[in-house]
């Protein structure tokens, strides 16, 4: 899902979950995607830390 390219759209590019990915690696988090409570995805970013 992470894939450059990766799109289940006809229309999509599957640049978009990459770049999140990319972005979370340059700063040294984790990007994860797992199946939410209501349904759907969920993603979830950790290893965030908050500006003081």
């Amino acid at each position: 899902m992470f894939e450059r390219g990766y799109s289940t759209g006809d229309k999509g590019t599957g640049f978009g979950l990459a770049i999140v990915e990319e972005i979370a690696e340059a700063h040294s988090w984790s990007v994860s995607v797992t199946a939410s409570e209501s349904g759907g995805a969920r993603f979830e970013i950790t290893g965030v830390t908050a500006a003081e």
